[in-house]
């Protein structure tokens, strides 16, 4: 079978033009509606888990909870609606409604009814009273590449999804951070598992007691 040169030329710049087998394509992520939003890196799992870890170290609450899976958001105001605080802190189960009425704000005293404020006003009041969920000490505060090229090791999973295990100075062993990607493209953290906790826990995979 003989091609013209012209079908040759046809078939080599389609070729050159076709993605790789297993590679994705390029598509540009639509705009959210919010400006701050969209400001956001989270192009890589790599520089989305970046941007959860700075905003939470400078207790930027409101956008790390951005940063999370719609899933994961869900699932923290789940378990504040349902006083199980365990989930969201490291509150022991038996002493959860011990700490309910400062954790869950009442609306009146909000001056955002997000939920992502309401986030932001529970982790606030665990720092107070050092109940972190995520203990980041000894973490810098500035966690660009050009500061911290090496965040931990990073596992790509068989369903797409990616996890990094970071050494933190707070832990036996390292911590997990499981990366999704969203829809339109951006990646997001699903799971924050630390030794010895709750696999089936969102966003915190927090120790039982």
């Amino acid at each position: 079978m003989r091609w013209s040169l012209r079908g040759a030329v046809t078939a080599a710049v389609l070729f050159a033009a076709a993605p790789a087998a297993g590679q994705a394509t390029s598509r540009p992520v639509p705009p959210s509606g919010s400006l701050a939003y969209d400001r956001l890196d989270l192009k890589t799992p790599e520089s989305a888990l970046r941007t959860f870890l700075t905003a939470y170290r400078r207790g930027d609450y409101v956008t790390a909870f951005w940063v999370l899976t719609p899933v994961s958001q869900t699932a923290f105001y789940t378990h504040l609606g349902r006083f199980d605080l365990s989930r969201v802190a490291r509150v022991p189960a038996s002493s959860a409604y011990m700490h309910a009425a400062e954790m869950i704000p009442a609306p009146s005293q909000m001056d955002q009814t997000d939920i992502s404020f309401i986030f932001a006003h529970a982790m606030t009041v665990a720092r107070r009273l050092d109940l972190m969920p995520l203990n980041l000490a000894g973490m810098p505060e500035d966690m660009s590449p050009a500061n911290m090229p090496r965040l931990g090791n990073r596992i790509q999973l068989t369903d797409g999804k990616v996890e990094f295990s970071v050494p933190l100075q707070a832990y036996r062993s390292p911590v997990v951070f499981r990366m999704v990607q969203a829809a339109h493209g951006r990646w997001r953290l699903e799971q924050i598992l630390p030794p010895g906790g709750a696999v089936d826990s969102l966003p915190f995979g927090l120790p039982t007691e």
